[in-house]
């Protein structure tokens, strides 16, 4: 039990220490960089747009939903298939819609922008609710 309680202070004090002042902190590492340093450390960008001037903005945007139960939403625990447990929600379609009556959505995102002067980040700006590092 005390090596689980240990995991469990060591996991919330990790996250705790991620705030948007870090984030701040390690983007403005990033100014200096080329494009394609930052694809090398973030991967491919969401989009890119070219300016007139030959400038380029580079964008990177992190989404994600998250449902939080309802504490009123039945949750069975026995086995069903994937077309038993799905067909009531999805009434025929390919997607299962999530409503309200399943529990909150909560909506996560992150959008960084850098400005890159011939092909050099010279800043960069972000928006968001989980714009967050350690």
């Amino acid at each position: 039990m005390l090596k689980l309680t240990s995991i469990i202070a060591l996991i919330l004090t990790i996250t705790s220490c991620a705030t948007s002042q870090n984030y701040s902190a390690k983007l403005n590492l990033d100014i200096g960089k080329t494009s394609q340093q930052l694809i090398s450390q973030y991967g491919n960008p969401t989009k890119v747009h070219r300016l007139s001037n030959g400038d380029e903005i580079i964008t990177y945007t992190f989404l994600n939903y998250s449902l939080i139960p309802s504490p009123e939403y039945d949750f069975d625990n026995s086995f069903y298939t994937e077309d038993e447990l799905f067909t009531p929600f999805t009434q025929g379609y390919d997607e299962i819609p999530i409503d309200n009556y399943m529990g909150d959505i909560v909506k996560n995102y992150c959008k960084t922008k850098f400005y890159l002067k011939n092909n050099i980040v010279t800043s960069w700006q972000w928006k968001g609710n989980s714009c967050v590092a350690l």
